[in-house]
């Protein structure tokens, strides 16, 4: 895959993930969409969907959860898209890290809350950021 691919690449799925991460952080709000309920319905051993989201400290933790990966996904798109354009193995590499961090402790926290379903989006969700940064060519 070359610098250019790849950045338009992570660009396209960055920028996909920043509009769900909003919608992730409004789902104890309103999930007008729908696409939060189905989440909860596979990921959380709760079996109430949305509905489990029914306390302050649920929705307060939706919304900074949602925040967090809105910041992760501008980072995506705004450092590491142009680093890989320019050939930074730095920013190649600082950001196959930043996604590896992220998926043990989610999955590790998701499993110890009885909530190992959630491995299998978060498994999903590594194999797209990390892809680019795994296959674009590097200059020798």
């Amino acid at each position: 895959m070359s610098p250019q691919a790849a950045g338009r690449y992570i660009r396209i799925v960055g920028s996909f993930s920043i509009i769900v991460a909003i919608i992730f952080a409004f789902s104890g709000v309103n999930d007008f969409t729908g696409a939060n309920e189905i989440f909860f319905q596979f990921a959380s051993s709760g079996g109430n969907g949305v509905a489990g989201l029914d306390t302050p400290e649920a929705k307060m933790a939706m919304a900074i959860a949602g925040g967090v990966f809105a910041g992760l996904m501008a980072m995506y798109v705004f450092i590491t898209a142009p680093g890989i354009e320019q050939g930074s193995d730095l920013i190649r590499k600082g950001s196959i890290y930043t996604f590896l961090v992220w998926f043990a402790v989610d999955s590790g926290a998701s499993v110890a809350s009885g909530n190992a379903p959630n491995v299998i989006p978060n498994s999903v969700f590594l194999i797209v950021y990390l892809t680019p940064l795994l296959l674009v060519k590097r200059a020798a």
